[in-house]
């Protein structure tokens, strides 16, 4: 007799988590067990996680911490990209390989917590296509505060007025999303794009911690070009 899967099996929706990583070695496996807790809270609700971790060509020992996670957990996709393309070229990427019925990103540095991921699945739950975590405040170093300062204000003068003033990192879409933000083109702010099309987001605040491991590489120059695409 051919073996039947459970109804309530059938049943079960799933959320996709995009992390792009570079140079994130020494945070990986306490991320992961904030992610393995995570999926716990997720089983709970009767979902599943899709885990999808994008190496954004990492010259330190990131990618050989991805391969040990996926040995522990064999249906985490890992992606390793040839070079250095940046955190949006790495995160549009990881859309390609999303099956879930919800889909968002998850910074590897672990400033973002991972706890707020599980606020916004609430709040997909309850009927909303489109969640975001703004920041309230954050623990970042003066010139990173005063440049995204100036960067959001000129945003929203020059682009969409209503933008959240602190911006936003976080973010959960449902899966009739997924076309317009796997579509869009190359040099497009998923979040900015994401904002863009129109939905009314769901709002939750949050503190943006201070970075543990390592140092950031998202440099002046990065985020010049950032801001004129």
């Amino acid at each position: 007799m051919t073996p039947t899967t459970p109804p309530e099996a059938s049943l079960r929706k799933t959320v996709s988590v995009i992390v792009p990583v570079y140079f994130n070695e020494g945070s990986l496996p306490s991320l992961y067990d904030d992610l393995v807790g995570f999926e716990g809270q997720l089983d709970e609700r009767g979902l599943d996680l899709e885990l999808i971790f994008v190496d954004d060509g990492s010259a330190d020992a990131s990618f050989s911490r991805l391969m040990e996670i996926k040995r522990k957990r064999p249906e985490t996709k890992v992606i390793k990209l040839t070079r250095n393309f940046g955190s949006l070229a790495a995160s549009k990427t990881g859309l390609g390989f999303v099956t879930g019925d919800c889909f968002g990103f998850l910074a590897a540095d672990l400033q973002d917590p991972v706890e707020k991921f599980l606020e916004m699945v609430d709040c997909w739950l309850a009927g909303s296509r489109f969640v975001i975590c703004v920041r309230a405040s954050r623990d970042d170093p003066l010139l990173t505060r005063l440049f995204a300062a100036f960067y959001y204000r000129l945003l929203r003068l020059l682009v969409i007025e209503n933008y959240p003033r602190g911006g936003f990192d976080l973010m959960l879409l449902d899966r009739t999303l997924l076309g317009h933000m796997a579509e869009s083109g190359k040099n497009t702010h998923p979040n900015l794009y994401a904002y863009w099309l129109g939905h009314q987001p769901a709002v939750i605040s949050y503190h943006r911690r201070q970075r543990r491991h390592g140092k950031s590489r998202w440099t002046f120059r990065k985020r010049w070009r950032l801001f004129t695409d």
